[in-house]
């Protein structure tokens, strides 16, 4: 589908995904294996829920997934007492991996949510050039929020059992399947 867009299209991809982005975090410990292989510009598949949440504040853990999207369901109406900011992506979405950045002995892995359909395999080729300014943004924001306290929420150990898994491969750090 990549190459053969016509124009029209590409902007109407833009206008889908770009607009109203929200940064959604979930924090995890990665084991090495796992987070040796997240290298900017690569697409991963994760096939179970994406769980992650609004409440953008200080880490405990060693690695942050901040997750750009405009189409995860928020579910924060339905948790019962947790304040989590629960957000999920449906199982099977695709992130593109726009950047890795570490600052002072925590890692930042950035994500973009592709389209739930057909369109995400147009980034496997393609690059817009928004995506700079987002990963210089994301970047500041990384310095400015990780060193600070966490919300106690999403600091429990509920939250971050939840979360603890890395996305787009298992724990031996296997890729799942694109397609």
């Amino acid at each position: 589908m990549g190459p053969t867009m016509d124009q029209a299209a590409y902007e109407k991809l833009m206008n889908d995904i770009f607009p109203g982005l929200m940064m959604l975090v979930r924090d995890a410990n990665l084991p090495p294996v796992c987070a040796g292989l997240y290298q900017p510009g690569m697409i991963i598949k994760e096939r179970g829920m994406t769980d992650a949440t609004v409440r953008v504040m200080g880490m405990l853990t060693t690695h942050r997934f901040a997750i750009l999207s405009n189409h995860m369901a928020s579910l924060a109406a339905f948790e019962n007492g947790t304040n989590w900011g629960l957000c999920v992506a449906m199982p099977g979405a695709h992130f593109k991996v726009m950047d890795v950045y570490q600052c002072r002995g925590k890692t930042q892995i950035l994500l973009l949510h592709l389209p739930d359909d057909e369109r995400w395999k147009v980034f496997q080729h393609a690059a817009f050039s928004i995506e700079e300014q987002l990963i210089a943004s994301c970047r500041q924001r990384f310095e400015a929020k990780a060193f600070l306290a966490p919300a106690p929420e999403v600091a429990a150990q509920a939250w971050l059992d939840r979360c603890a898994a890395p996305l787009g491969m298992d724990e031996a750090g296997r890729l799942f399947e694109l397609d």
